[in-house]
């Protein structure tokens, strides 16, 4: 992984930008969970307006992708506390989304780490798609939403579920990670802290939309289906980890400009894996032109997980032959 000097690192940060990105985003929660459901009794005609709420999702993911990578803000304070704030409207704990992300970039594509991937040996590919196509379709959403439930949890509970969450041989478990990075005294209490306020914000909304209850389910199964979608398209059919070898097996996705800086380069997923300390600003910079011009199509990648699980046996050639 490229290393950057702090002081770099930090003039780097497209700062300002990031910030007015992070108001816009706030404007929209504002508008989703609580102004428009307020205003549906003067038109129900407005509920409209969370098509384009809906369709900000992936750009929305990208600037809390910066805060998960300190890349917001060069403070870290006002990175950390913006990005809480993102992801209370997610809604979402930011700690368990910064610590589900960073583990993704240490254990990409082995055992716990490729949800298209199956064992052929022992199961079938019918009832590896019974899980898969849920996950796919919005279940690494309502995974991620569920954690403002478990996170009252109490402690040891909390740690008891860490240890069944499958590793594999070779690879640490989880649950001293967990009890490390997360059930921290201030880590734990600030998590519930933006638990209860996101379950606020739930509940008020909820209020406010009354019997039109309807368009926030959709809105928000929208933004579902975005996230679970697009979370492993850029890793899909790639090849495994190998012991002893990096874990950055990623591909980049072909954008137009103007839609690549729309998602905040999100699309140069490889480039992101190999330079996780660059802002999104710096991303196609360090991009090479032959693995642009090799990059599929961004929405042909999305659509070409429907194909479904695959079987590990399939993916031999690519794991012995490496990226």
């Amino acid at each position: 992984m490229a290393l950057m000097p702090e002081a770099s690192r930090a003039s780097a940060i497209p700062a300002a930008r990031n910030l007015v990105l992070a108001a816009l985003f706030l404007a929209i929660d504002a508008w989703l969970w609580l102004v428009l459901p307020a205003l549906l009794g003067r038109s129900a005609w407005l509920g409209w307006t969370l098509v384009p709420a809906v369709l900000a999702t992936t750009s929305y993911w990208a600037l809390l992708h910066e805060g998960i990578h300190a890349l917001l803000h060069p403070d870290r304070r006002v990175n950390d506390g913006v990005s809480r704030l993102l992801a209370i409207g997610f809604p979402a704990p930011f700690a368990v989304l910064r610590f589900g992300h960073l583990k993704h970039h240490r254990f990409n594509r082995t055992a716990i780490d490729r949800s298209e991937v199956y064992d052929p040996e022992r199961c079938s590919r019918l009832r590896a798609g019974l899980h898969y196509y849920p996950q796919l379709l919005i279940g690494l959403y309502l995974q991620e939403v569920m954690a403002l439930l478990l996170v009252w949890l109490p402690r040891g509970a909390i740690l008891a579920l860490a240890g069944r969450i499958r590793s594999a041989p070779g690879l640490p478990p989880l649950a001293p990670s967990v009890e490390r990075q997360l059930l921290g005294r201030e880590t734990l209490r600030g998590m519930r802290r933006d638990s209860a306020m996101a379950l606020a914000l739930i509940a008020t909304s909820a209020w406010l939309y009354g019997p039109r209850i309807w368009m926030l389910v959709l809105a928000l199964g929208g933004r579902g289906l975005l996230i679970s979608l697009a979370d492993n398209a850029y890793h899909y059919g790639t090849p495994l980890h190998r012991p002893a070898a990096d874990v950055r097996n990623a591909r980049d996705l072909a954008l137009p400009g103007w839609a690549s800086t729309l998602i905040l380069h999100f699309n140069l997923h490889a480039v992101h894996h190999r330079h996780p300390a660059l802002p999104w600003s710096r991303l196609p910079a360090a991009a090479t032109p032959d693995a642009l011009r090799a990059a599929p199509p961004y929405l042909a990648a999305m659509l070409a997980q429907l194909r479904g699980p695959i079987a590990r046996t399939r993916l031999a050639e690519l794991e012995d032959g490496g990226h």
